[in-house]
């Protein structure tokens, strides 16, 4: 039985790294539901990240 019911996160998510791995596998050991957000392009550069990857890219590489 999972901890809680539903575990929400969200990121850019650009290149994905250890430590992104470590906070999904995390979020999937303690649920069975998880709402990732990803955050558009425009955003990202509102708060001044400069992105390697658009968008499409990034949920590409969040979903494999």
């Amino acid at each position: 039985m999972s901890k809680f019911s539903l575990v929400a996160m969200g990121g850019t998510f650009d290149i994905i790294h250890r430590g992104h791995l470590t906070l999904l596998s995390n979020a999937f050991s303690i649920s069975d539901k998880i709402i990732i957000g990803l955050t558009s392009d425009e955003f990202a550069q509102k708060k001044g990240k400069l992105t390697i990857n658009k968008y499409d890219k990034r949920l590409e590489n969040l979903i494999e």
